[in-house]
């Protein structure tokens, strides 16, 4: 008898979880239906890839961390190429108190690992310099018990540490508000070193190799030169036993109680049964279809918020460029009067992504928090970005072409206590036997952590419909 499982969400965790499933199906010798629904029109949620003219733009990130091994671990499965940065830019700027300031070589989030271009920095006052000097004889917390961002790192090594370099870098990754974003679920593994060692300095001076991850290429982050949206392709490619419904919702999801299982209501108005149900979905969105039935559920759901986001892509003659663009781009401290708050010079840091006479900008608007820029017309972005760029790097020319990508409630916030939450959800979760929840709200942002929470998702599907074992002849 063939066993249905629906997954609502085509993003990669959702794509993910149907490309394994379908493994484990074959494996198995069970005859499947696996079919993928998602609300937009288009597959690979916020993994989308414009290519004009020979540029290649990315809409969502542009890049994966590349010692989180699963996403690069299926690119490589999947026949894909992937790349680490150029080389030859070695650095990143800080806007700080009107001016550019490279990041100091060494800079490891908020561990100098090189001593001489940390004194040099202007980013940091005498005093400042001397408060992170004195992290080794700042007394460990032992605890396991979570922190903000901004209380580690205001403890381990002062304010300015946290405002004028980590603050940035950390907020570049999750673009939250580093004062209630949950330090044990965005970064464990500094407060690992703490317990074991009793100090981040010490303990990356004494195991520089351990404490400096690196991908394949010996770079934190690598990207598929072709854009990543190359993934979603190949996923849907090599997932030929799946059926895919874009622009189709689920919008209704209760037990099958007689049959076991559960009925759906998709938006296209398909009433069908599954055996099993993985909601690879926003957390607000999964807590709208669990309200009903599964109260308790649903408000944890509901708890976890969303930021917006509004990546502005820029393209230029490089002769009418004037800035020698020698670093990756610029990051931007919360005390700085800009609406811009990062910018990945793309052609530098990514030289397949442009032509070489051409220049590619992406620029970040607004924060997670305050003023919603996703509901501002195009005028006033690009406008406000042509500003903060022409102020900050000198660059007036008028581009050859933009683009601007809205991402409301776009990027899932942990809040301090981000994991207590999510191993309830997981006990509550255990008492609805076929219903699985997964992607990036609950334990890892980025393409590497969804990838993991897609093989996940498969296998605790294939785990409760009996998938796992070939079958006997």
């Amino acid at each position: 008898m063939t066993q249905r499982v629906v997954i609502a969400g085509g993003g990669i965790t959702g794509l993910t979880a149907a490309y394994r499933l379908q493994q484990k199906a074959r494996t198995s010798g069970i005859p499947a239906e696996i079919l993928v629904v998602e609300r937009e029109p288009r597959l690979g949620g916020k993994t989308q890839t414009e290519k004009i003219d020979g540029f290649i733009i990315e809409q969502g990130p542009d890049s994966f961390i590349a010692f989180k091994p699963w996403f690069g671990q299926l690119c490589r499965e999947l026949g894909l190429p992937t790349v680490g940065p150029n080389p030859k830019v070695k650095t990143t700027y800080i806007y700080f108190r009107g001016r550019m300031e490279q990041l100091p070589v060494g800079m490891q989030i908020m561990i100098p690992t090189q001593i001489w271009p940390f004194l040099k920095t202007r980013l940091l006052s005498p005093m400042g310099k001397l408060r992170a000097g004195l992290e080794p004889f700042i007394p460990p917390r032992r605890s396991d018990e979570d922190e903000s961002i901004a209380s580690f790192v205001r403890r381990r090594f002062g304010r300015e540490i946290l405002e004028n370099l980590a603050g940035p870098l950390m907020g570049g990754i999750y673009g939250g508000d580093y004062e209630i974003v949950s330090m044990k679920t965005t970064f464990p593994r500094f407060m690992e070193m703490e317990r074991t060692h009793g100090s981040l300095l010490l303990a990356t001076w004494r195991n520089k190799k351990k404490y400096r991850p690196q991908g394949p290429t010996g770079s934190p982050f690598e990207t598929i030169p072709t854009g990543l949206h190359d993934a979603v392709e190949a996923l849907v490619r090599a997932s030929t036993d799946v059926r895919y419904l874009a622009g189709t919702s689920l919008e209704g999801l209760a037990p099958a109680e007689s049959e076991g299982g559960y009925h759906l209501l998709l938006s296209n108005g398909d009433r069908l049964r599954a055996d099993a149900v993985v909601l690879a979905t926003p957390a607000y969105v999964s807590a709208d279809l669990m309200r009903d039935r599964w109260p308790e559920v649903a408000d944890l759901l509901a708890e976890i918020p969303y930021g917006n986001s509004v990546v502005v892509a820029l393209a230029y003659r490089r002769k009418d460029v004037a800035h020698p663009l020698d670093a990756s781009g610029f990051l931007v401290p919360i005390r700085e009067p800009l609406e811009v708050t990062a910018s990945t010079w793309v052609s530098s840091k990514w030289p397949h992504a442009a032509p070489p006479d051409k220049v590619l900008l992406r620029c970040f608007v607004g924060r997670a928090y305050g003023r919603d820029w996703t509901q501002e017309p195009d005028e006033v972005i690009l406008d406000t970005v042509k500003r903060n760029l022409a102020q900050v790097m000198g660059l007036t020319a008028e581009p050859l072409f933009t683009r601007i990508y809205r991402w409301p409630r776009a990027m899932a916030q942990y809040r301090v206590g981000h994991l207590d939450r999510m191993d309830h959800l997981d006990r509550l979760m255990q008492q609805i036997p076929g219903l699985f929840l997964a992607g990036a709200a609950y334990r890892g942002i980025g393409l590497p952590d969804c990838t993991r929470e897609g093989n996940q998702a498969a296998e605790k599907v294939a785990r409760y419909l009996g998938w796992n074992e070939p079958k006997s002849s």
